[in-house]
C-alpha cells in the first residue's frame, strides 16, 4: 500500500486514488496525524505534547501520545507488530510520519525552492499545483498551525508572482496575468503581483483593464494609508 498525503486545502490520505475514511479514527489521533504530516519531519515528543496536550500533566500526556500513536498505526497498518510500523516511526524522543515523498507540503517546498533559486518556470508551476488551499483549514486558529499556514500562503503568493515575471519575460502576457491574479488571490497586498498584472494587461493591449487594476490597487493602498512607491501609472 502506497499512501499519498495532502495537507493543503483540507487533510486527506489517498490510497490508490481513493480517500481513506479517517472518520473511524478518534479526533485527537486524527489531529496527531495532521500534526505529523504538516511537520514533514521528525518532531520531539515535548513539542507534540505542548501543541496537542498542553493542559495535561506530563505523564498523562505521554500516555495519551502513546495511545494515539498506537491507534494510528493500527488504522494505517492493521496487524502491524509493535515497533514495525513503516509509517509512524519513533526514534528516541522523536516521532516522524514517513511519507516516501508523497506529501504535498514536501513537494511544494522542494518545487518552490528550485523555482525561486533557479527561476525555473516548471518548478514554480509545480509548486502552485501542489498548493490547493490553506494548510489544514480544519485546525482553525490552533497555535501550532497558524504560523506555518501563513508561511506557506506567502510562499505560494511569491511563487505566483515569480511565475508571472517569468511569463512576461518570455512573451506570455496572458499567462503572466493569470499568475499575477493567483498571487493577488493569495495576498491582495502583494505589490509585485499588482504591478505585474498591470504590466501584463498593458502587454496584451488592454489599457482599460490595466487602469481598473491600477485604481483597485490604489484603493487597497489607501485603506492601509500607504502611498504607492513609485506611483502607479498606466502609461
Amino acid at each position: 500500500m502506497t499512501l499519498r498525503w495532502f495537507c493543503f486545502g483540507g487533510f486527506r490520505v489517498e490510497d490508490d486514488g481513493r480517500d481513506l475514511d479517517l472518520g473511524a479514527v478518534r479526533p485527537r489521533s486524527r489531529t496527531l496525524l495532521r500534526y505529523l504530516a504538516a511537520a514533514a519531519g521528525p518532531v520531539h515528543r515535548e513539542q507534540i505534547i505542548d501543541a496537542l496536550w498542553p493542559e495535561m500533566a506530563t505523564s498523562t500526556a505521554v500516555n495519551s501520545l502513546h495511545v494515539a500513536v498506537s491507534t494510528l498505526r493500527t488504522f494505517l497498518e492493521p496487524g502491524v507488530a509493535r515497533g514495525a510500523s513503516r509509517y509512524i516511526v519513533r526514534d528516541g524522543p522523536t516521532y516522524r510520519l514517513v511519507t516516501e515523498s508523497n506529501l504535498d507540503v514536501t513537494l511544494f517546498a522542494e518545487a518552490y525552492r528550485v523555482g525561486r533559486r533557479a527561476g525555473d518556470r516548471a518548478a514554480l508551476q509545480a509548486a502552485l499545483q501542489c498548493y490547493t488551499g490553506d494548510l489544514l483549514p480544519e485546525d482553525g486558529p490552533a497555535d501550532w498551525v497558524v504560523p506555518e499556514r501563513a508561511r506557506y500562503r506567502a510562499q505560494a503568493a511569491d511563487a505566483a508572482a515569480l511565475l508571472a515575471e517569468l511569463e512576461l519575460e518570455t512573451g506570455r502576457p496572458v499567462a503572466a496575468a493569470r499568475a499575477a491574479r493567483r498571487a493577488l488571490d493569495l495576498d491582495d497586498h502583494h505589490d509585485a503581483g499588482w504591478r505585474l498584472l498591470i504590466a501584463a494587461q498593458l502587454r496584451v493591449g488592454d489599457r482599460a483593464a490595466a487602469e481598473r487594476t491600477r485604481r483597485e490597487y490604489a484603493r487597497v493602498l489607501d485603506t492601509l494609508g500607504v502611498p504607492a512607491h513609485p506611483p502607479l501609472r498606466v502609461a
